[in-house]
């Protein structure tokens, strides 16, 4: 009867073991796939019928007679869509440095291609505005810290700062435009939502 009992005890223990470590890889798996599956404002179709004020990539080609460019940008718009750019580049360019000298290491190697197509999709509004898209100049400006706790750090600081240039500084510029207001606030959203909190869990 005892070692009934013993052998009961250990397949439910084997089972409770086996039930745990589904549920941890399927939350892991969850937050992977939400930081992969983000939407960035450059391929899925906003609300509404598409038309040219609103319609972000390959959207463009649903609307009839569309001519590129589709208008002219303010001054003040453009300068925002160039600080914009700007600073995915810094970020890009940071966490290649840091996968470069720690190695393929999360959540910096996740983040990298997140920010690839927050680039993306600025580069879409600039050709969809006939601009000429801004160079990367960040690669030989920035550098990688020796750990990944430092590497975290800025990863935080980065997003923190990325998420309020956008809230406090280039939203109010491109009010007049649908279109970039959705990528600029998909981009803070992403900021804030998914890369933040991913940094600060490693930090």
């Amino acid at each position: 009867m005892k070692n009934k009992i013993l052998i009961y005890v250990g397949v439910a223990l084997f089972l409770g073991l086996i039930g745990g470590y589904v549920i941890f890889q399927s939350r892991v798996q969850k937050t992977d796939n939400s930081l992969s599956s983000f939407n960035y404002g450059g391929s899925q179709r906003p609300s509404g019928q598409p038309d040219k004020g609103n319609c972000l990539g390959d959207d463009c080609l649903l609307v009839e007679n569309l001519e590129f460019p589709v208008r002219e940008l303010s001054a003040e718009a453009q300068q925002a869509l160039d600080e914009a750019i700007n600073d995915e580049y810094k970020a890009l360019s940071t966490y290649e440095a840091v996968i470069a000298k720690l190695g393929t290491v999360r959540p910096f190697s996740m983040i990298k291609g997140a920010e690839e197509q927050h680039i993306a999709s600025l580069k879409a509004i600039y050709d969809k505005y006939g601009l000429t898209i801004p160079k990367n100049t960040w690669p030989s400006k920035v550098s990688a810290p020796t750990t990944l706790v430092e590497a975290c750090q800025i990863g935080v600081d980065a997003e923190i700062a990325n998420a309020a240039l956008y809230k406090d500084k280039l939203l109010p510029k491109v009010e007049a435009y649908e279109d970039i207001v959705t990528v600029f606030t998909n981009l803070m959203n992403a900021s804030e939502q998914m890369h933040l909190p991913a940094f600060e869990k490693c930090n």
